[in-house]
């Protein structure tokens, strides 16, 4: 006898593209959007995991959550690799940095999240 699998929901995919829509208004809420390099830093990772979570949304494939990864740890790592220190204001910076750690965590945390929900209802690994 056969038994049914769980659903794939893509409630993490939402979440993401929730987030990537956060990162495009958070320089005006945050009061660091005279930093060009900083804001467009932020786009260009909005950019890439919106689009493809709503891809995933569409067609799930693990690809595209492994770049979502990379994505967020990109994010995260950025304000020392970026050094917003030197790019704002210290008030600014922090709230740069600490906006980009917190999403880029967030994203790490959701496409994990969504690997692994995967893996359990189709049976396979990555």
């Amino acid at each position: 006898m056969r038994t049914a699998q769980p659903k794939f929901t893509h409630g993490q995919d939402a979440g993401k593209v929730a987030l990537a829509l956060w990162l495009f208004i958070a320089p005006w809420m945050l009061n660091y959007s005279e930093a060009w390099l900083v804001v467009l830093n932020g786009d260009a990772v909005a950019v890439v995991v919106a689009v493809l979570s709503i891809a995933a949304m569409l067609k799930f494939t693990v690809w595209e959550e492994w770049i979502s990864i990379v994505a967020g740890l990109w994010l995260f790592a950025s304000p020392w690799l970026l050094d917003y220190a030197s790019r704002l204001a210290p008030e600014p910076a922090l709230a740069a940095a600490a906006n980009h750690l917190a999403v880029g965590l967030m994203m790490v945390f959701l496409s994990a999240w969504e690997l692994n929900l995967w893996e359990l209802v189709s049976g396979k690994s990555q």
